[in-house]
């Protein structure tokens, strides 16, 4: 008896407050029945316009409840039983779409292998066919009274190791500088990267193997191209890298989902969760 006063007494406890804590909660507007609380609504204190970005958010609730209640009222049944099936369907699918994603994270191997890798590259070679030319190349911006002028030019053209350790040790003198020169990219992304080559000049500029020096009232701008691949060459492996590890991850994603849909048909009907009436 005692055990079950107890029980009660607790219930109406944790219901005031409950109580207490709704009713502390200032009510900001209403749009017929429905009630917008000051816990609502995102704080916006950190902004300048703090009010006015609050005044927006209690306009953009109240204008979508009453858009909602009029179509309600103006659309005709079969267009509003329409819409409530699509809302069922479309939250049916988010909750199958995260579950499936669970179920794949957690069982998917995300390791590829170098293995893995040369035998899709090697398998797919003409499909891996460059629309673009890709560079490697090495750009230094120097100041055009840098002491140092003469040996910066002559370390970007040679670049051994010795010369990259100096040219590293100047950066910071540098206004602007690239020296990632293993790294193949885009000539797009080359021309913003080294502003003085445009569409128009690249074909006089962009030349394996030479050293372009630009000079302008107050730098020197030294580039060297290391290498070039022209369009309908085949793309290299490095360059291709990151694209070949997620076309393997995700063939390895629906793998798996085409054996969970499988699975699961399989294991209902093993378990009369799931019948088939003739």
């Amino acid at each position: 008896m005692r055990k079950r006063i107890f029980i009660i007494i607790s219930v109406l406890f944790l219901s005031c407050s409950n109580f207490t804590s709704i009713s502390n909660d200032k009510l900001v507007s209403r749009v017929g029945d429905y009630y917008l609380y000051e816990s609502d609504i995102p704080d916006f204190s950190d902004f300048e316009d703090s009010l006015i970005r609050k005044k927006d958010f209690i306009d953009s609730w109240a204008r979508e409840n009453i858009f909602f209640d009029l179509s309600i009222v103006n659309l005709d049944p079969k267009s509003i039983i329409s819409l409530d099936e699509l809302v069922e369907k479309y939250k049916k699918d988010l909750y199958i779409n995260s579950y499936k994603d669970i179920i794949v994270n957690s069982r998917v191997d995300s390791i590829i292998t170098e293995e893995e890798i040369n035998n899709y590259y090697n398998q797919n070679l003409n499909n891996f066919k460059l629309n673009e030319e890709l560079i490697k190349f090495r750009f230094v911006k120097v100041p055009i009274d840098n002491v140092n002028l003469n040996k910066i030019r002559n370390g970007v053209r040679r670049f051994n190791s010795s010369d990259r350790e100096f040219i590293d040790s100047l950066t910071f003198q540098f206004a602007s500088y690239y020296l990632n020169d293993s790294i193949w990219i885009t000539k797009r992304e080359l021309f913003n990267q080294v502003k003085f080559i445009t569409y128009e000049n690249e074909k006089n500029i962009v030349k394996k193997r030479e050293l372009i020096s630009k000079r302008d009232s107050m730098y020197v701008n030294l580039l060297f191209i290391e290498d070039i691949l022209r369009i309908n060459s085949i793309s290299p492996k490095s360059y291709l890298l990151e694209r070949i590890k997620s076309i393997i991850y995700n063939r390895r994603k629906i793998l798996l989902i085409k054996q969970l849909n499988m699975d699961i048909i399989n294991d209902a009907v093993k378990s009369k969760r799931y019948e088939l009436y003739k």
